[in-house]
């Protein structure tokens, strides 16, 4: 619910600090509207380069403009990194699957057109050794949607890629594990 209005305080927040500042000069005609006179000077001012076109800001304005900026973005979730763009929300409802097992000859894109038959495939990762650059045996698919997710799970559990019985589990994070992780040396 906050979300929309952190966007509509935002924007009002920019539409005022551009209100803020007025032009000054000769190029002023006082039969002009003021949407006239501010179109009119930001085209000059475009089109001027490196000259300073002499302006007044006005104070009360401009604080108004950040306040409202400052505090539509506040309202904004956390993961929200860029307050004036519609991206999807992948994170909330998508499903990170592991796949374990693989034969070492598989490729991401052998996986990606295993689970695209069940939905859209965001993200394939097959983890690869750092010294030899070969298969780790494992890997990641992110699904956007977790109810595909969950149906490619369920049905390719234990099916055959490359000769291989596949093991496919919903991913954890690595706090979530048991045991200690093991070090390399």
């Amino acid at each position: 619910m906050l979300d929309p209005v952190g966007k509509v305080l935002a924007m009002c927040g920019v539409l005022v600090l551009a209100l803020s500042i007025t032009p000054t000069g000769g190029f002023i005609d006082p039969d002009d509207g003021w949407w006239v006179t501010q179109w009119t000077w930001i085209q000059r001012t475009l089109r001027q380069g490196p000259q300073a076109t002499p302006v007044t800001i006005n104070p009360l304005l401009l604080y108004l403009g950040m306040a409202l900026s400052i505090g539509g973005i506040a309202l904004r979730p956390s993961g929200s990194s860029t307050p004036y763009v519609n991206a999807p929300r992948q994170k909330e409802h998508s499903m990170n699957i592991f796949i374990g097992n693989l034969a070492f000859t598989t490729t991401e894109d052998d996986l990606r057109q295993l689970f695209a038959t069940y939905g859209h495939v965001a993200r394939v990762q097959i983890l690869q050794d750092r010294a030899t650059g070969r298969s780790r045996g494992f890997g990641f698919v992110e699904m956007p949607d977790a109810s595909e997710g969950q149906a490619a799970l369920a049905s390719l559990h234990g099916t055959t890629l490359g000769g291989r019985a596949l093991i496919v589990d919903e991913a954890r994070l690595r706090a979530d594990r048991e045991g200690p992780r093991r070090t390399r040396g």
